[in-house]
């Protein structure tokens, strides 16, 4: 139900220049911006706005397609339009850092769940990478301030990572197991990301609405001597993430 007193925030202005939509549209940003309305809050419909403010419809289409566009509102199907929720901005192609590192430097809370952890034959796309027979499988929902962010998959190989099964992933990290336990230091990584519509499993895990886009990023990692001990996929939020990158001129 909408708020009575919501009409008092908007003064709408219908012989100014300024077009009503964008009108509209500034006046909305105006109570994300005084915590009105809060990251995850529906919005009224269309209809709503249209009735408390006497704009016609299109009037209020127009302003919520430039904020959607904007990325300050999302619709979900047959649920409404709601705030969005912030992504979250990783320096994930500008240095190295496990998860749980990235996130807290972020100021949120990160947390694991491990789906799948055994030890199988080495998969065909990882022959190439170590000599291992067999090869941990370690499969992870990844969570930031009790948000579903990404689903990881990783193989290590078991040559290099004796009994690495037994270890608990939801309470240590990967890189931090690797380190302190095997004295094994991951010095760089090659990545690869691209865009990709989210599978069923996928878009469960994740709680996405379809059509779901995620970050798909492959991972190689390598130690000094350039052996590589980690292949890994991940499917990120694409509504909950965003990576920047630098790029410097050579010469």
């Amino acid at each position: 139900m909408i708020d009575k007193n919501l009409r008092q925030h908007f003064r709408i202005a219908k012989n100014s220049p300024v077009p009503l939509y964008y009108q509209l549209k500034s006046a909305i940003l105006e109570l994300f911006e005084n915590g009105y309305y809060k990251p995850g809050d529906k919005l009224p419909t269309e209809a709503e706005f249209c009735e408390l403010l006497d704009i016609s419809r299109p009037t209020i289409r127009q302003a919520f397609a430039e904020l959607i566009h904007e990325g300050y509102i999302t619709r979900q199907k047959a649920k409404g339009t709601f705030v969005s929720v912030p992504k979250v901005e990783g320096n994930f192609f500008m240095k190295l850092s496990s998860y749980d590192e990235e996130m807290k430097s972020l100021g949120l809370v990160p947390s694991t769940k491990v789906l799948q952890k055994e030890t199988l034959p080495t998969p065909e796309g990882c022959q190439s990478l170590w000599e291992s027979e067999t090869s941990l499988y370690l499969k992870r929902l990844r969570y930031a301030d009790e948000k579903e962010m990404v689903v990881v998959e990783t193989y290590v190989p078991s040559t290099v990572f004796p009994d690495i099964a037994q270890h608990d992933f939801e309470t240590s990290s990967l890189y931090q197991i690797m380190e302190e336990r095997y004295q094994c230091k991951i010095a760089y990584v090659d990545r690869v990301v691209e865009a990709r519509l989210a599978d069923e499993e996928i878009q469960s895990l994740l709680h996405m609405e379809q059509p779901a886009v995620i970050l798909y990023v492959k991972t190689k990692a390598y130690t000094a001597d350039d052996r590589c001990v980690e292949y890994s996929t991940a499917y990120y939020h694409g509504e909950r993430n965003t990576f920047k990158m630098r790029l410097i001129q050579q010469g």
